[in-house]
């Protein structure tokens, strides 16, 4: 690694250029290269279905909600499952096990204690599931009445309050399915209406690549680095949920290929081979998009002044956990919005940071109306309701000022290690919370 003394420096226009160029959002991919651009962000969150359809409509050009389900359930290029945070994402099928390979060291233990205080050993739980799933995808609740056949009494015990742990059937599946996700033994199947279903990756998916565990772990980071470079270890730790140790351990092993430059004042670490990337500037057109809640670009950082002005802080992260749809403009948050379905035509209502709005107008309306197409609205399109300025609380700035993250934050980005067996369903009710009045 980069002595600290000799440590390239960068401005924070090079930085957001660069990242806005790793994340699709200066030129669109075209929809033949979804799964790869899938994978240039390191995943998509899709606890939220519509949230996670719109950040890949923000990068990939033309593109219909019909390309992202054939791509996911007739090609199966992309695949649905638990990864970074414990939360439910897209990942490239071809990728999923290095995915979770890197991830498994920190995920697996956690989930082996919890069975272990259950009586029960993992491995065998696991392959209860993976028999139960033999045949073909199975729902939640035909997968907790396979298992409450086999564990019997003991399944009594946990769903009447035995064990201190009074919980739904289901519910209990939910949990015990949990590390044969995490082992990428089992993935999110096709949807049997509105209830999810598990699949067997070995019967899912067209031969998935792994690799040893060590090896998965460096090629994690590396992904990461290219993607949300510079950054540090701490940054890592909050995108992924790996503990800090192993990170650390990994970040050694890469030893020469992670250099330590000054990114505008801050240090952080990049991949040796972006470093003449970095440097260059943002590109001769400026670059506006509308970002849903939990678009990738805004998980990747524990400290958020390079994409937010302290002062809006509040209005981006929200108390309540949910990030904000946002308008970004040459990398950084500019203003928030949401839209509705009207009779004829999708309203979108736009809240600018700054009196800059008039001026954008034309591209967010451009925007708008690409929104509408793509979520199949009325053929009238998409009307902007209004591009208006905040008014800013004029103590909030004081209230911020020695805050980097609002208590609510941790919670939503990063769900509990077992959630509430509503959050990986991908309903569309959900979606009111992330700032949108209207799913997909």
């Amino acid at each position: 690694m980069t002595d600290r003394r000799d440590r390239p420096s960068f401005s924070a226009a090079q930085v957001a250029a660069f990242r806005v160029r790793r994340y699709h959002l200066d030129r669109r991919a075209p929809r033949g290269q979804l799964a790869d651009v899938v994978g240039d962000v390191c995943g998509v969150q899709a606890q939220v279905t519509a949230m996670a359809r719109i950040a890949l409509w923000a990068r990939i050009r033309p593109l219909t909600i019909d390309d992202v389900q054939r791509a996911l359930l007739q090609r199966r290029t992309i695949v649905k499952t638990w990864s970074l945070r414990g939360a439910l994402h897209l990942h490239p099928s071809k990728e999923l096990l290095v995915v979770l390979g890197g991830l498994m060291p920190t995920r697996l233990a956690y989930h082996q204690r919890w069975i272990r205080g259950l009586g029960l050993k993992e491995e065998e739980t696991t392959a209860l599931v993976l028999k139960a799933l033999e045949d073909g995808p199975l729902t939640r609740d035909q997968l907790a009445e396979y298992l409450a056949k086999r564990l019997a009494a003991k399944w009594e015990e946990w769903t009447d309050g035995g064990w201190g742990r009074r919980t739904e059937g289901s519910s209990l599946s939910w949990h015990l399915v949990r590390p044969a996700v995490v082992r990428g033994l089992v993935c999110f199947g096709p949807s049997a209406g509105q209830e999810i279903t598990f699949a067997r990756v070995d019967r899912w998916m067209h031969d998935p690549r792994s690799m040893p565990t060590e090896r998965a772990e460096e090629t994690l980071v590396r992904r990461y680095f290219q993607s949300f470079g510079p950054a540090d270890a701490q940054d890592l730790r909050m995108w992924s949920g790996i503990h800090m140790r192993p990170i650390r351990a990994t970040m050694e092993r890469l030893g020469d290929e992670l250099v330590e430059v000054d990114r505008d004042g801050r240090p952080g670490f990049l991949l040796a081979q972006d470093l003449s990337e970095l440097g260059r500037g943002r590109g001769d057109h400026e670059t506006v998009r509308l970002l849903p809640s939990f678009d990738p670009f805004l998980l990747g950082h524990s400290e958020r002044s390079h994409l937010v002005d302290r002062a809006h802080y509040a209005h981006v992260y929200k108390d309540a956990g949910w990030p904000a749809p946002v308008v970004l403009v040459d990398g950084r948050v500019a203003g928030t919005w949401s839209y509705e379905r009207a009779a004829r035509k999708l309203e979108v209502d736009v809240k600018m940071f700054t009196s800059s709005g008039k001026e954008l107008r034309p591209k967010i309306e451009e925007e708008a109306h690409e929104l509408s197409r793509f979520l199949e609205a009325p053929r009238r399109g998409a009307s902007v309701l209004e591009v208006t300025p905040f008014a800013l609380d004029a103590a909030q700035p004081d209230a911020l000022r020695n805050r980097r993250e609002l208590p609510g934050l941790r919670q939503a980005i990063f769900p509990p290690t077992i959630p509430a067996p509503c959050l990986g369903s991908g309903s569309r009710s959900s979606s009111s919370r992330a700032g949108h009045r209207a799913s997909d």
